[in-house]
């Protein structure tokens, strides 16, 4: 049975640290004695970017079950970081929340022939849309599984520094996004976190990462 691209594995790699590289060690047990082996698929649903499948399993165990998982291609997480210590975020309409978010910018990978396109230039063009801004800089600090119980999307996190205005050429937001821009002092937007302001997983997450990335380095 043959996976879609957008059905990824963890990755893995050992890190230098005993007791980080033991975990790592008893996930790959844990993959071999644990694994959920697919016999059947059935895709029930199939939208824009979305398909919903649902997969019979059968555990390691012998017993049978079935997962629905949503299949995603991936999405990216921008952490635009200008030259005064502020993040740039995004305040729109979220109807799955019932109100409007503040957020890092964000966008899931276009498809092009079956194959997700590279994250780096979605970033890059997801930045410009949201915010306005490009980037001269943008580095890969990470990522993660929004909702790995149900859904396959994997989300690049990436730094964007050297900002600087995109001009009247700019890239334009999709038609039916509705977006405004926050700017926010780093420091300001870890309390955003810890006080509930933002509510945004992907935010969340991204926030914390880079605050421990820039009190490493003195900032």
């Amino acid at each position: 049975m043959t996976d879609s691209p957008a059905r990824r594995k963890p990755r893995r790699g050992l890190t230098g640290r005993p007791a980080l590289d033991s975990i790592l060690a008893e996930l790959a047990r844990a993959d071999r004695e644990l694994e959920e082996r697919i016999v059947r698929r059935e895709p029930v649903y199939r939208g824009h970017y979305m398909t919903l499948e649902k997969d019979a399993i059968v555990r390691p165990d012998g017993s049978d079950s079935s997962r629905d998982i949503v299949v995603h291609p991936g999405a990216v997480v921008v952490a635009p970081l200008d030259p005064q210590g502020r993040l740039l975020l995004v305040v729109q309409y979220r109807l799955a929340a019932g109100g409007a978010l503040l957020e890092l910018p964000a966008g899931t990978l276009d498809i092009h022939d079956g194959i997700p396109e590279d994250p780096e230039a979605a970033a890059h063009r997801e930045l410009e849309e949201e915010t306005g801004y490009r980037a001269g800089r943008m580095e890969l600090l990470g990522g993660y599984y929004s909702a790995p119980g149900f859904v396959t999307e994997y989300l690049s996190l990436f730094l964007a520094t050297e900002l600087r205005p995109a001009g009247a050429d700019r890239l334009r937001p999709d038609e039916d996004e509705r977006i405004r821009t926050v700017a926010l002092d780093w420091r300001e937007a870890v309390t955003a976190v810890q006080t509930g302001v933002i509510e945004d997983a992907k935010s969340v997450a991204a926030i914390l990462l880079l605050a421990r990335r820039l009190e490493a380095s003195g900032h």
